[in-house]
């Protein structure tokens, strides 16, 4: 396990623990409050009040837990999210850090606020009334609201993605990846977008949100690359001949590896009615050239079994995939 996805578990362990332990202190009042093991304390309005008490208390570690949460996850993904403005606009070091400190500062402030009100919402209507409690009550209900109506959106769903895929370093800015269709290079893991630089110099934006629901291949984090061909030809071909051209045309190609575990092999895909399909499969330690070996391969191909007078009774179809789908 990396060490990005080892934070993520703790992350994640962390926030399961809390959460459990206050459902399971919310249950167990509620347990002894409903058996009436609260019947030493006497009468029923001393039970209630008991009952009530422990109740805001249990409300008030619920936003103590929310404001925890608010300063361990949401300030640094917002300050480093507003850190590429600030690095933009101010030069010097030392301004930076200043400018740092601030956002930490009022971001803190605003979650002191947000506890302030919360707890005066709890604990308010044995104060300060009911009508001022309702209102408080009315303005953390809007808050809440639009923190999750933050929380769910797409701009701030995008930033938690981007969190995740920076922690389980699932790749990184040069690596060679195809996610969903797009095959190319990252050129830039943004808060927002991943970009990456396609084979035909497009540069393509994702959102990290769709980057999280597509599959991803990473052919940079691989030693080596398998890059395999089917080529159909006629019953009446010589097998031989045909495994021993498609053998050669791979050697041929640069980048193509011909150590003793790792010569390019001839497999047997299909048996048509009319025809039969050969596999010439090859590796390579060079993702980031996979297009051009694919390009030159191609070509050794057709020349050679042009030159061979074979004819070729279908495009050929190129796919790749890691050598460890061969283990």
């Amino acid at each position: 396990m990396t060490a990005g996805r080892l934070k993520l578990s703790r992350d994640i362990l962390w926030i399961a623990v809390r959460i459990l332990l206050l459902v399971f202190a919310q249950w167990l009042v509620e347990t002894i409050y409903a058996t009436g093991l609260l019947n030493f304390l006497g009468t029923g309005d001393l039970q209630t009040l008991v009952h009530d008490a422990v109740q805001n208390l249990l409300l008030s570690l619920y936003v103590w837990f929310v404001f925890a949460v608010y300063k361990r996850y949401v300030i640094p993904v917002v300050t480093q999210f507003l850190g590429s403005a600030i690095n933009r606009f101010v030069r010097k070091p030392g301004a930076q850090q200043r400018a740092y400190a601030s956002i930490c500062r009022y971001l803190t402030y605003f979650g002191y606020v947000f506890v302030v009100i919360a707890l005066l919402a709890v604990w308010g209507d044995s104060f300060i009334g009911t009508w001022i409690t309702g209102t408080l009550g009315t303005s953390l209900v809007l808050v809440l609201t639009f923190v999750f109506g933050l929380f769910t959106s797409s701009v701030l769903g995008n930033l938690l993605a981007y969190w995740v895929l920076t922690n389980t370093v699932e790749f990184a800015e040069g690596d060679r990846v195809q996610i969903g269709d797009t095959y190319g290079d990252v050129v830039e893991l943004g808060y927002f977008f991943t970009r990456v630089r396609t084979i035909k110099d497009e540069v393509i934006s994702i959102p990290n949100l769709v980057v999280m629901g597509k599959e991803v291949q990473n052919f940079s984090a691989l030693d080596t690359v398998l890059v395999y061909i089917p080529v159909t030809l006629t019953y009446g071909v010589d097998e031989e001949e045909a495994k021993q051209l498609l053998i050669q045309c791979a050697e041929a190609t640069e980048g193509i590896l011909t150590e003793d575990d790792k010569t390019p092999f001839v497999l047997f895909r299909d048996l048509g009615t009319y025809t039969i399909t050969f596999e010439i499969n090859a590796y390579t330690d060079q993702p980031n050239q996979l297009v051009v070996i694919k390009s030159q391969l191609i070509e050794n191909i057709l020349r050679a079994f042009r030159d061979a007078k074979i004819e070729l009774l279908s495009p050929a179809f190129v796919a790749l995939r890691d050598d460890a789908s061969q283990g």
